[in-house]
């Protein structure tokens, strides 16, 4: 049964820089102390840093939610459903107050993580286990083992997959063990407590992120492993170098058919329309590349061309 969550961003476009918002951090939500917000407004969402919106989903025949929350409790001591909105962190990262807690419930269909920015080069984020999940696996509960079983030989794990995509183009992913048993020393075992700086570069250009979670302990309905997890400082690139107008060639603009670029070995390019979908996309290992344009409907295009720490993007005009 696959379990997934999306995170799409997008970048503000200047003609050849890009501004981009250092990071996530969830402070410029209001919260009473020790509470959280879980959707229960039927307001379907949040944002967070004028960056990233996160969907929520309110079954109100049943007061539960799926998708994501935020909340600034503190309770790390207790254990079972109640507690389903604590980091086992105690806080927010670096002891600051709010953070998201994630929910993967399959029959409220495919949640996601939006940002309205195309591009926003994201580098890394926090993650901890939530304090309902933690204790599951740590003593076991009525749905879920104890991991590491009665020997605690038991080689399980608790994983959450990061999966990166430009448009609808696979990137790469990013696994990240929230417990892990697998060990022969016992002694090595561990379940994830405090915040976890987890490098998301291999998916630095994603546009969008499937978070997905697994773990050994399944049955005949799926994952019996509470399936939460806890996320806080999703960090941004805050400086990108632009490449100048005189670096590379694009031509001819306007285009009718094939749109030349020169001087842009080891590049990633993209082509996305007005309303920021992604019509083409390539990594290139050549000096120049020829793209063919003539299936594309007249209008105006935007080209963004990455190399290391430089970034252009130019508006192209398509006849």
């Amino acid at each position: 049964m696959k379990k997934r969550f999306f995170f799409a961003s997008i970048l503000a476009m200047l003609v050849f820089t890009f501004n981009v918002n250092a990071q996530t951090d969830f402070e410029d939500l209001s919260l009473q102390t020790d509470t959280f917000w879980n959707g229960s407004d039927l307001t379907g969402g949040f944002m967070s840093g004028g960056v990233s919106y996160f969907v929520n989903y309110y079954d109100t025949a049943y007061y539960s939610w799926a998708g994501f929350a935020y909340s600034n409790m503190i309770d790390t001591v207790t254990s079972g459903f109640g507690n389903m909105y604590s980091a086992m962190a105690g806080s927010g990262n670096n002891n600051s107050e709010n953070y998201a807690v994630g929910y993967i419930l399959d029959y409220s269909g495919i949640t996601y993580i939006r940002s309205d920015h195309i591009g926003s080069n994201i580098d890394a984020i926090y993650i901890t286990n939530n304090a309902y999940a933690y204790y599951s696996m740590k003593d076991g509960d009525a749905f879920s083992k104890k991991f590491g079983g009665v020997s605690g030989d038991d080689p399980d794990w608790f994983k959450l997959n990061m999966i990166g995509y430009l448009g609808n183009t696979f990137i790469d992913s990013v696994g990240f063990y929230l417990a892990d048993y697998r060990f022969t020393n016992n002694n090595q075992d561990y379940i994830i407590k405090d915040w976890t700086l987890v490098d998301l570069s291999p998916i630095y250009f994603a546009d969008s992120i499937v978070f997905e979670l697994s773990s050994t302990d399944n049955g005949a309905f799926g994952m019996n492993t509470p399936a939460y997890f806890c996320l806080d400082d999703i960090e941004f690139t805050t400086s990108i170098k632009t490449v100048s107008k005189n670096d590379m060639n694009i031509y001819p603009n306007p285009v009718k058919d094939i749109l030349t670029i020169e001087n842009i070995e080891n590049s990633k390019i993209m082509i996305y329309d007005i309303s920021g979908k992604t019509v083409y996309l390539k990594q290139t290992n050549t000096n120049v590349e020829k793209i063919d344009l003539s299936e594309l409907n007249r209008g105006i295009y935007f080209i963004t061309i990455s190399n290391n720490d430089k970034v252009i993007t130019k508006k192209i005009i398509k006849n």
